[in-house]
């Protein structure tokens, strides 16, 4: 949430919500938003004990009751309510043609939150929860999602499922909560004295939140999705935002106001800026290791501190670089973009002469089942370099756990043939052809031009009776 504030002027923010008026009783008229009924309107009467839902007729003097809320056990004695209504166009997200528009209800009495949603004029009780603080006002952001505000000064934003989604102050330094936001003792309670009342104090519009106060007004804003990412890598927290990133896609987009309802449609519409923002964290992690490197180049001291320096810096360098690459193929097989992965991505590691280091850290991923297959230019080049490395049996395990389906088969074998990878050339022909002759066949050749020391040990590696 971001806040400001600004000079108040004449003019009502409470036009933006329902009025309260009267002297013992308040009424809560159902209307931002709404459409025009044609046998009048509902509004909400709130008492000291009850708070009443009825419809006004609007050519008679007829008036239909459709709920009664009594106040919760355990509000404070004497407390009165707030109310807040959001009009919707469907009972569903979905929001299909012939759904019938739905209400939804939230009422707050003292620390307790009902909520319920009013459809074909009938009230249904959807969800209670309580507070830790008393409550001075309520409002919805959207259909999903509410603000109330406390004694505590705090703005908290809950689901209409009662899950906490985000808090912050909403007073400012140098104020106290008097400062704050505005109020009357125009009604009394139930004992006869005089009762702080805050309502038509606190306003919504999309996904601002005004607070009114005596001489000010507070605005509290709900950060887009983008901005909120973009204020955790301003913070430096890379992870964090993408973390947030990555709950986006899976959409877990509770607290968030700006993105479509189905996952298909958010998905769509976050995935540029996520290729975006991996490019951005490889770009600045490369950017820090280079200023490191560039500041300890020239300096001066004894050769051999210089050479244990350089050797120490050379091994943070790869390590840094490992750990941007785990990042980077997590995040890209998350969302699905190992295009990314193996074309751009791999290209950067190409250019800051750390494309072995690359290879490596797929090397766990592959052997988790996460990386079931590899372009031709990937899958040659790790071949190389593991056997550079002397690592062909790690290779070998690396094309145990592949799908063969999406292979370049014909490249892998010849890779395997290369490199003397018999375990996974049979694996090759027996899983991906059903051919259990052409590797046996094969493995018999080689071992018919291998030297008597070598065709004992490719002996001992076949079955039993096999010379």
């Amino acid at each position: 949430m971001q806040g400001n504030l600004t000079t108040s002027s004449s003019g009502g923010l409470g036009s933006m919500m329902g009025g309260v008026v009267g002297v013992d009783s308040g009424w809560k008229f159902f209307n931002e938003g709404s459409s025009p009924m044609e046998d009048g309107v509902t509004v909400m009467f709130i008492m000291h004990q009850h708070a009443l839902v009825v419809r006004l007729h609007t050519n008679s003097d007829h008036v239909d009751h459709i709920e009664t809320f009594s106040r919760l056990e355990g509000a404070r004695e004497g407390s009165i309510a707030y109310a807040a209504w959001k009009y919707t166009s469907s009972s569903s997200d979905s929001s299909p043609i012939d759904e019938e528009p739905v209400s939804w209800l939230a009422l707050v009495w003292d620390r307790q939150v009902q909520v319920a949603k009013f459809v074909k004029s009938k009230v249904i009780k959807h969800k209670d929860w309580n507070l830790d603080s008393a409550a001075v006002g309520v409002a919805w952001l959207n259909d999903q999602m509410l603000a109330v505000l406390n004694l505590r000064g705090q703005l908290c934003l809950f689901s209409k499922d009662g899950s906490e989604l985000r808090r912050t102050i909403f007073i400012l330094d140098g104020l106290v909560f008097d400062d704050s936001i505005l109020y009357h003792t125009h009604f009394s309670n139930r004992f006869g004295n005089p009762e702080r009342h805050f309502n038509n104090s606190v306003a919504v519009r999309g996904a601002t939140v005004y607070i009114l106060g005596p001489s000010f007004l507070t605005v509290s804003r709900l950060l887009p999705w983008k901005e909120w990412i973009e204020a955790l890598k301003r913070a430096g927290d890379w992870m964090g935002a993408m973390d947030m990133a990555m709950k986006l896609y899976d959409g877990h987009t509770q607290g968030v106001v700006d993105l479509p309802r189905t996952l298909d449609s958010i998905r769509e519409a976050i995935m540029p800026y996520l290729v975006e923002l991996l490019l951005s964290y490889i770009g600045y992690v490369s950017e820090y290791i280079s200023i490191a490197l560039s500041n300890h180049t020239g300096k001066g001291g004894a050769a051999d501190g210089l050479i244990d320096a350089d050797r120490s810096l050379l091994t943070e360098r790869e390590e840094q670089y490992a750990r941007v690459g785990g990042v980077a193929v997590e995040f890209c097989v998350h969302i699905g973009r190992n295009d990314i992965l193996f074309d751009t991505v791999f290209s950067k590691f190409v250019a800051a002469q750390s494309g072995g280091m690359f290879l490596e850290v797929l090397e766990p991923y592959m052997l988790k089942d996460m990386l079931g297959s590899l372009p031709p230019q990937i899958m040659q080049a790790l071949v190389e370099h593991y056997s550079g490395k002397g690592w062909l049996q790690r290779v070998e395990q690396c094309i145990l756990h592949m799908d063969i389906s999406s292979l370049d088969f014909n490249q892998v074998v010849r890779l395997c043939r290369e490199h003397g990878l018999y375990g996974a050339l049979i694996y090759l022909f027996n899983q991906g052809l059903s051919d259990f002759r052409t590797p046996l066949e094969e493995l018999l050749s080689v071992i018919q031009n291998a030297t008597r020391k070598d065709a004992t040990w490719y002996v001992i590696l076949l079955p039993e009776g096999v010379e």
